[in-house]
């Protein structure tokens, strides 16, 4: 069954669109953190952005680039968030790769990001650093 950004593309359920081409297309959030939260969302339906063909990771930054630009342009903020939910257990709610681009204010108090813990010590961030680098140098 398409994903429900497949069948927005595909010009089933209406969607404000930012742009669209050939493999990338953007359109407002249905429920905006902030006025002008905006979707990056390539046409090829894959969940995850490391199932993205290398033509769409190549075309994914300068996409991300120019919406970020725009948004904030549009809307006047002097920053974004930029959220990217990779999975279910990201919090993925459609399983179709996207990238949120959220308008943000001084003291706006829109939490993005929840809050987290610093490692135990040295010694667990060391491992960890480890760990992501040998992650890395595999190919990951």
């Amino acid at each position: 069954m398409p994903s429900l950004f497949t069948r927005i593309i595909a010009g089933e359920i209406p969607a404000q669109f930012v742009f669209q081409e050939a493999h990338w297309v953007a359109f407002l959030d249905i429920k905006p953190t902030a006025p002008g939260h905006a979707l990056l969302v390539p046409r090829l339906e894959v969940q995850h952005l490391g199932d993205l063909t290398a033509e769409l990771q190549a075309g994914f930054g300068v996409h991300l680039a120019r919406l970020i630009a725009t948004v904030k342009r549009a809307s006047g903020a002097p920053a974004a968030n930029v959220l990217i939910n990779d999975g279910p257990a990201a919090n993925q709610a459609i399983p179709h790769v996207h990238a949120h681009v959220i308008p943000r204010f001084p003291g706006d108090g829109r939490v993005v990001h929840p809050p987290g813990a610093p490692y135990a010590d040295a010694a667990e961030a060391a491992a960890w650093g480890d760990r992501l680098r040998a992650a890395w140098a595999a190919g990951a």
